[in-house]
């Protein structure tokens, strides 16, 4: 609760420009040493009474030496503290960091950042405007050089996940981390500007229910041609989750897929949902739906599509089963969940003219986009469908669409 009340003070000290969120990054790494490089904009260091003020593209160096921060440049030591924070001053101030130890790949991001030893390594928690970090996540879930209305509509689904979630690392002493359980976070690119305009034309907007409730901002990369009931995933019904056909999305390169598995793994995972695999013939096994399914059924046993790709790892829940003699050819449709918004078929809408209002109103049923100032969010209840890590946001990585 300390490492809490820290964020938040200095949060309120940050609010000169706008309202800040805190973000965890390199959450899933244990940070030692980093390189910290202000590259735009005027920013000082701060650590314990100390003010410094640092250069454009000079090079400080951030360690953990056991419970304390040593902060050094190239050419001298500015000692051991408990903590050290980057501020910016000017409103539009971007910096760049490398971790050393262990290596990793630099990126920039916008603001300011803090360092401390907590968790048996360094945190680094970047306080953020919430509008440029919801800009950095639709970059990094929709990728650049797309449709302005597809950003908008996807970052009317960031934001509203993004308020109703500000909770969700508390105990920790930031708001969100930069892994996919929260929202994938990974910096601003040389294209982040077009995003962030598109981004700011949506402004403080977010997505709610026929009660003016938040909804569960759901989205994945493709349906297939036909989106998912919320409850054929997550068992919760929503009434705004429901199924819809999705003629957009089925040219893109993620609406099929094909997979092969060995005979006696396929067997070996019926067995053990209780099929009597020793009766069963290729004919039982086959499965061809026309529509998303929600079951697998073999003789009498209805086995959730969900547990299939679960076991298997598969890119959706939306096969069919074609058995030969020593392999089960599956072939797919989409990529994801299937529930929400499909991306690819909201980029085709968006090229063909659509509006970010007509593509959320088209996966989502019933709902309304308002002010968040005329919302009561409640941050107690996060999800109302309970998700587990990946599963509101499932989406492909924009530069590697090999799962």
């Amino acid at each position: 609760m300390k490492a809490l009340l820290t964020i938040t003070l200095l949060v309120q000290s940050f609010c000169l420009f706008a309202q800040k969120v805190t973000i965890s990054i390199f959450n899933d790494t244990r940070l030692n040493t980093i390189l910290l490089t202000p590259m735009q904009g005027s920013y000082n260091l701060m650590f314990a009474d100390t003010i410094v003020t640092v250069k454009p593209n000079q090079i400080i160096y951030i360690s953990r030496q056991g419970d304390s921060v040593l902060v050094r440049d190239e050419n001298c030591s500015y000692g051991l503290y408990s903590r050290v924070t980057l501020v910016g001053n000017s409103g539009d101030d971007v910096f760049r960091l490398k971790p050393v130890i262990p290596a990793k790949p630099a990126r920039l991001y916008d603001d300011n950042i803090t360092f401390y030893v907590e968790y048996d390594r360094l945190m680094a928690v970047n306080v953020i405007d919430t509008e440029k970090y919801i800009a950095a996540v639709v970059l990094a879930e929709a990728g650049p050089g797309k449709e302005d209305e597809l950003y908008k509509a996807q970052a009317l689904l960031v934001r509203t996940y993004t308020l109703t979630h500000t909770t969700k690392h508390q105990s920790e002493g930031f708001n969100l981390c930069d892994e996919e359980h929260c929202q994938a976070y990974k910096g601003r690119t040389e294209k982040f500007q077009d995003i962030l305009d598109a981004v700011m034309d949506v402004k403080g907007l977010i997505v709610v229910d026929s009660l003016n409730r938040p909804i569960t901002a759901a989205f994945h990369a493709n349906c297939g041609g036909q989106t998912a009931n919320s409850e054929d995933v997550w068992i919760s019904e929503l009434p705004y989750l429901r199924s819809v056909r999705d003629p957009y999305c089925t040219s893109a390169r993620n609406a099929r897929w094909e997979r092969t598995i060995p005979i006696t793994e396929w067997k070996k995972f019926l067995a053990a949902q209780g099929v009597d695999t020793a009766q069963a013939t290729r004919n039982d096994m086959n499965f061809n739906p026309k529509n998303r399914p929600r079951f697998y059924p073999v003789m009498g046993i209805n086995i959730p599509v969900t547990a299939v790709r679960k076991h298997f790892r598969l890119r959706s829940a939306w096969f069919s089963v074609n058995v030969a003699k020593t392999e089960v050819r599956l072939s797919g449709r989409g990529y994801g969940h299937g529930v929400g918004m499909c991306q690819d078929g909201a980029l085709a809408m968006a090229q063909k003219g659509w509006d970010y209002e007509q593509i959320i109103k088209y996966y989502f049923k019933g709902v309304s986009i308002v002010d968040v100032s005329k919302v009561a969010i409640d941050k107690d209840k996060v999800d109302s469908l309970k998700l587990q890590p990946f599963e509101a946001v499932e989406t492909l990585p924009f530069l590697n669409f090999i799962p």
